[in-house]
């Protein structure tokens, strides 16, 4: 009884242990768990992403993109974020035209970079930054995540947060939407 006993309680703390993506350390995130999610497809089926079912959602497609736009309409403009994730065709390398192109992006849109970096999210070479600024009288932050899929293929997502209550718990809470993307593709 006490071996089995033993095993069981091993067994728990092995499932219920996951490690965290290396987005979620870059931003010490603590473990996330949302409740009451929905699974949504892009229009063209090639990612599933798990948004919490009292979410405002709305797809869009054209001939290159599948988007997903979701927030938190409940809340007030200052204490959510607006998620966007999209399935894109194209090429993407991160080299220095995709480095000067971002940083012109920020730059005239009067933003600037707080954090940026190439890191592997899920298992896929991958580029993020995070960009402060002033839009619509808040103060604004917006993280940025770039994955190349396939030479032919990549994923993008932005977080626009409003505000400077609990940014980085919002920012985290998003990271912990994106951890949990599956790409069918």
């Amino acid at each position: 009884m006490s071996r089995f006993f033993s095993l069981y309680i091993l067994l728990f703390v092995f499932v219920s242990c996951s490690k965290p993506s290396e987005l979620s350390r870059e931003f010490n995130c603590e473990s996330v768990h949302l409740k009451s999610v929905t699974q949504i497809s892009d229009f063209n089926k090639n990612f599933n992403i798990s948004i919490p079912n009292t979410w405002k959602t709305k797809l869009y497609y054209d001939n290159f993109t599948s988007e997903i736009f979701a927030a938190d309409t409940i809340k007030q403009f200052s204490e959510t974020y607006i998620l966007s994730v999209s399935y894109n065709l194209g090429e993407v390398n991160f080299n220095d035209a995709f480095f000067k192109r971002n940083d012109s992006l920020a730059t005239s849109k009067n933003l600037k970079i707080i954090q940026s970096k190439n890191i592997q999210f899920q298992s896929k070479e991958s580029y993020y930054y995070l960009l402060k600024g002033i839009k619509n009288d808040f103060t604004y932050h917006q993280f940025q995540l770039t994955v190349k899929l396939t030479d032919n293929s990549f994923f993008n997502s932005y977080i626009d947060v409003y505000g400077e209550v609990a940014v980085e718990d919002r920012i985290c809470e998003a990271i912990a939407i994106l951890d949990e993307i599956e790409f069918l593709q």
